[in-house]
Parts: C-alpha cells; sequence; structure tokens
C-alpha cells in the first residue's frame, strides 16, 4: 500500500500514457513501494495502467494530453507541430493547478512529453521538478525537431535530473554532467528455481521490430540446425501495443513459417504473470536492435536466477558483465546470437551464468533501488 503520512512530501509522478509499458510500469512500482515520500501519479490519458495503480492503493489524477499532442510521434516533424503547441498549452494550464490543488511539493517527470509540459506545469506553479530520464535523448527514434526540443526541455527546465543508465545520462550532453544513474528495481515476486524438462528459451518485451524478435526467430532457428536439442524451444512473450506492432507480429508468424520452426517457437502474446512465465524459463534472450536505455527484462531475469544472452550495448552492457553473469553479443550478427544460444544450452555453463547473474542483481532489490530514487526526487527540498 502506498504511504498516505500527511507528514510525507507529496511528490508528483507525471507521465503522458497510461500504457502498461516500461517507464508506466516502473512508476507504478516505485509508488506502490515508497516510503519516504507520499506519491500522487499524473497520467495524461485513461487506460490500463489506472487499475494497477487503483490495486496498488496509489492516488491517481488523470489531466488529458489533447489528441494532437498525445499522437504526435517522437518522429513527427514540423508540420504537427502548432496543433500539438496549442493542446499542451491547455493541458499544461490544467496540470498546475492539479499540483497547486494537490499541494505537491515535488513533481517528478517519466516520459519524453511530461518532460516538456511537466516540468512547464511545475515552474509555473512554483514547484521544483525532477526528470527521471527513462530514454536516450538523442537517436534514430527521434526527429531533428523532438530531438531538439527534448534535449533543451531537460537542460533548462528541471530542477534536477535522474539517469536509468550511464548511456541515457550520456546522450543528455551537458544537462548530464549532473545527473544520477540509478537503474530499475527488479520488481517481480520470487521466481522459483527452473525445473528439468525440454530446454526453453524466453523472450520478454512488447512485439516492435526494434525489440529484436525477428533476430532472436532466424537465431533460434540457426542455433536448432546447429545442434540444439530436438524438443528446445523459444517461448515470445509479449504483445503489440500499437498498430505498426500488429503488423509486426503478423511479420513475425510469417517468419516463423518460412523458417519452417513453428512447432518449436510460441507466442503468448500479453501477459500479466510475467514472473509465471519467467519460472518456465532456463534462459532468457534479449536481442534489441536500438540500444535498450536500461533493460528491464535483463535485471528481473538476472534476479531470477536465469542465464542470459544480450545486446552488447547500453543498459545491458553495464549489468552484465560477458561470460561471467551473462553473454553479451552483437544482435545483428545472428551467428554470434545462435552460438551463444548453443552454449546456454550446456548445463553447467547455463547454472553457473545464473548463479553469477542473480548474485550481481542484489542491488537491484526494490528496497536498495527505491531508496535511492527517493532521495534523488527529494533532493531539490533539501537545497
Amino acid at each position: 500500500m502506498t504511504s498516505t503520512d500527511p507528514r510525507l512530501p507529496r511528490v508528483a509522478f507525471v507521465t503522458h500514457s497510461a500504457a502498461q509499458s516500461g517507464a508506466e510500469l516502473f512508476i507504478a512500482r516505485v509508488a506502490a513501494v515508497a516510503r519516504h515520500a507520499s506519491p500522487v501519479v499524473v497520467l495524461g490519458e485513461h487506460g490500463p495502467l489506472e487499475q494497477l495503480l487503483a490495486e496498488a492503493g496509489t492516488e491517481t489524477v488523470v489531466v488529458p494530453l489533447g489528441d494532437a499532442a498525445r499522437e504526435r510521434s517522437a518522429a513527427s516533424g514540423l508540420r504537427a507541430a502548432p496543433a500539438a503547441m496549442r493542446t499542451t498549452v491547455r493541458t499544461t494550464t490544467a496540470l498546475r493547478r492539479v499540483l497547486r490543488d494537490r499541494r505537491i511539493d515535488v513533481v517528478t517527470t517519466h516520459s519524453a512529453k511530461a518532460h516538456v509540459y511537466g516540468a512547464i506545469a511545475a515552474r509555473l506553479a512554483g514547484i521544483p521538478s525532477v526528470a527521471h530520464v527513462h530514454d536516450v535523448a538523442r537517436g534514430a527514434h527521434l526527429s531533428p525537431v523532438n530531438g531538439f526540443v527534448l534535449r533543451t526541455a531537460l537542460g533548462r527546465l528541471p530542477t534536477h535530473r535522474v539517469a536509468n543508465s550511464t548511456m541515457t545520462r550520456e546522450s543528455l550532453g551537458r544537462a548530464g554532467r549532473s545527473a544520477a544513474v540509478i537503474g530499475c528495481p527488479a520488481a517481480l515476486p520470487e521466481v522459483p528455481p527452473v525445473t528439468d524438462g525440454p530446454l526453453v528459451y524466453g523472450m520478454f518485451g512488447r512485439l516492435a521490430p526494434w525489440k529484436g524478435q525477428d533476430l532472436a526467430i532466424r537465431a533460434f532457428a540457426a542455433a536448432a540446425a546447429a545442434g540444439l536439442p530436438d524438443d528446445a524451444r523459444l517461448r515470445i512473450v509479449g504483445g503489440a501495443l500499437f498498430d505498426p506492432d500488429v503488423r509486426y507480429a503478423d511479420e513475425l508468424r510469417r517468419l516463423v513459417a518460412d523458417l519452417g520452426v513453428e512447432a518449436r517457437i510460441e507466442f503468448t502474446g500479453h501477459v500479466t504473470d510475467v514472473a509465471g512465465q519467467l519460472a518456465d524459463c532456463h534462459a532468457v534472450v534479449h536481442a534489441s536492435r536500438r540500444p535498450e536505455p536500461f533493460g528491464q527484462v535483463v535485471v528481473e531475469a538476472m534476479a531470477a536466477g536465469r542465464a542470459l544472452v544480450a545486446a552488447d550495448a547500453g543498459g545491458p552492457a553495464d549489468l552484465l558483465e560477458h561470460d561471467r553473469t551473462g553473454l553479451l553479443v552483437d544482435p545483428q550478427d545472428t551467428g554470434t546470437l545462435a552460438a551463444a544460444l548453443v552454449r546456454l544450452a550446456d548445463g553447467p555453463t547455463r547454472r553457473r551464468l545464473a548463479d553469477a547473474a542473480q548474485d550481481a542483481a542484489v542491488p537491484y532489490r526494490p528496497e536498495h533501488i527505491v531508496a535511492r530514487l527517493e532521495a534523488e526526487y527529494l533532493r531539490p527540498l533539501r537545497r
């Protein structure tokens, strides 16, 4: 149950999305176990996250972000900017009133859009803000215009900054020099030891091209041809959240058929019991094309004592030490990824990596991470 002690500082967690995806699930997990602050989650839309927050007893309010701003993607250019600006101004004004009415002491922002309108609303309300940056602030996933706006906002608006990895902090440029780097909590329930039976590789995450499920499928097919046990399986855990992802999901199923591995690859769709799925897996595959800012799936698999093969970039490269706590590979090289899958078929190798990974995940237990996060969120109040 979220703390509601009136003597505690009230901290607003602002995000434009109510989808149950990375940063939003992070907010729900942190808010649910906060002990030194009283959280209020402010969403830019109604959606599935509301129920999750309600079940945890977390105070939640929706300040709708207008359609033009909410639907403006990271790759949008100048044409959509005027309409997005108008709706953002209205949302910022409404959010300013909510922050004052709810007697918020500190605003924390958790999405690209929220880093702009949430921080401006905090400024207008005379409240300090902390930008918790969950994604890199430069790269091909951002249009030049959106990237410039985001980096400018992150450089000038917040009182303090937190980044989820070294790569994320470095993407902020000069503004990142004083940012605290704190990873995400491994917040799954305890996962039992892996059972005997057919070897199961699990790949967890939203179905999206940049997540690289197609790369994992190709690598698994190559590994199967190179000598994986006949009963080895690849389980793709996750669903398609957005329209382009639905098309990608269809492409994945066609790819499986083309490679002739329909009997060995399973698609679960979206699941809520990630721990239950992880319990059935002997090893976990991570193959993101774009460097992962942190890698929540990676740290959760580590905490669960599962062997990992992961992309050697971004957050996973910070989390894992190659051939000690996991295997780091270039996921674009399906031959190398396939060879790693074959290595993980060896029981002693798999257990050695899994045991070391579990030990390395101890600092990411929720009680350690959330205490550090609360200290950074409340830092502006100590100045």
